[in-house]
């Protein structure tokens, strides 16, 4: 407003300099303007785009197991501290208790295995030695007595049933010698090979089964990927969840990504990487600086726009929401000088865009054609300007080409 006052206070000067001239006079009076210099600085081709605020990630939880909801701590819109917290807590018991039977056995068959790899100690050796030397001593006797019966029967003395019953015990006692020999020689040579292969297999086979039951009673405990939000929850307390059936759905927002569609001209000058500006509707006048994360290389056929997400960091109260929308600022290639002039030295005259330049105390009208804004200047494609050149920004809407001017300092603000 003041620049728009001053220029206007200018033009009345210019008219009242004409007006008081005196007749005859052969120059008229000069118009007080006030100049800056033409520039030349790096610049970037920008594009704009509106585009959409979306989770850096989001995931539909699901259960591993069946089973019934015991515990759903959070509610939808609640934030999820980390991978560790419990968003749905299956009811554990059946699992649990399974789990205990199951390490009792592995604990028994381990002992087997212990013992069948160890082998008898040397007293269980020498007391199998023992067992023999006894059978054997017990065999002789009733060897003995089987050959007293046979003499006394031979003379008739003894009973057939005697005899009999002599022979039996004999046969008997060789036996139990035989079998305590048997398990002095498997003592003595230690565990067969495939009993101690079977029993380690068995072994194993209860370790596996352990560690399935252990497995399936920590995911009872469904928790969260990462931390984010919980947008929505598909189960309540006392809800049978099925293998594989969804409970809830979390986002990630401590880096959000802004999708926009970016035109097949422009999108071979991006470069993931390139810095990018976004200004959301819900946060007027606040600008969030971010970069290009990903180009995707599939057009909309409609459209002929390809997708490009923006990474952005949230704030730390995570204010940025999935589904806003935002309006993305995007840097086309690398920077190229290019020729800057105020944007109030740009004036409209017969239909043509002109700036007026100062060289010798006289207005030199310079048509231009000018490309996008820069800040409080704009670019110029095409006119007859070179660094340096002095274009007038204040009292420019009355003059005419060749006009004679006083420059002047700006008015202090």
């Amino acid at each position: 407003m003041r620049r728009r006052a001053e220029r206007c206070c200018l033009a009345v000067l210019l008219s009242l300099a004409v007006l008081v001239a005196p007749a005859g006079q052969a120059q008229p009076r000069r118009v007080p303007v006030v100049v800056q210099p033409v520039v030349v600085q790096p610049v970037a081709a920008h594009i704009e785009v509106v585009g959409t605020v979306e989770p850096l990630r989001r995931t539909t939880l699901s259960s591993e197991i069946a089973g019934l909801a015991l515990r759903v701590p959070l509610r939808e819109g609640e934030a999820v501290a980390g991978d560790t917290a419990v968003v749905v807590q299956l009811k554990a018991t059946d699992l649990e208790l399974a789990l205990a039977e199951a390490e009792a056995e592995l604990a028994r068959a381990q002992a087997t295995a212990a013992k069948l790899r160890r082998g008898l100690r040397p007293e269980e050796i020498e007391e199998k030695r023992a067992e023999v030397a006894e059978r054997r001593a017990w065999v002789e006797k009733y060897a003995k007595d089987l050959e007293r019966l046979r003499a006394l029967q031979a003379r008739q003395i003894a009973s057939t049933a005697d005899y009999e019953l002599a022979e039996s015990t004999y046969r008997a006692a060789q036996a139990q010698y035989e079998r305590a020999r048997q398990a002095l020689r498997v003592a003595e040579l230690g565990t067969r090979p495939e009993d101690l292969a079977a029993a380690e297999a068995e072994v194993r086979r209860l370790q596996a089964r352990v560690q399935r039951l252990r497995a399936d009673v920590e995911k009872t405990a469904i928790r969260a990927p990462f931390a984010g939000f919980v947008t929505r929850l598909y189960t309540e307390v006392g809800q049978w969840v099925e293998r594989g059936g969804p409970v809830a759905e979390l986002v990630d927002l401590r880096r959000v990504l802004v999708r926009v569609p970016v035109h097949e001209k422009d999108v071979a000058r991006l470069r993931q990487g390139d810095p990018a500006e976004v200004v959301l509707d819900a946060f007027p006048g606040q600008t969030f600086r971010g970069h290009v994360q990903q180009i995707i290389p599939q057009a909309d056929p409609a459209s002929r726009t390809f997708p490009v997400k923006i990474e952005v960091p949230n704030t730390p109260d995570a204010a940025l929401k999935a589904g806003m929308s935002a309006r993305v600022r995007l840097r086309l290639g690398e920077l190229r000088p290019a020729v800057l002039v105020p944007k109030d030295a740009v004036v409209r005259q017969a239909g043509q865009t002109v700036v007026f330049v100062v060289e010798a105390q006289t207005a030199r009208r310079v048509p231009v054609e000018t490309g996008r804004a820069v800040g409080e200047r704009v670019e110029v494609l095409q006119g007859a300007l070179k660094p340096g050149d002095r274009v007038v920004v204040t009292g420019n809407e009355t003059l005419r080409d060749q006009t004679p001017v006083e420059v002047r300092e700006p008015a202090a603000r």
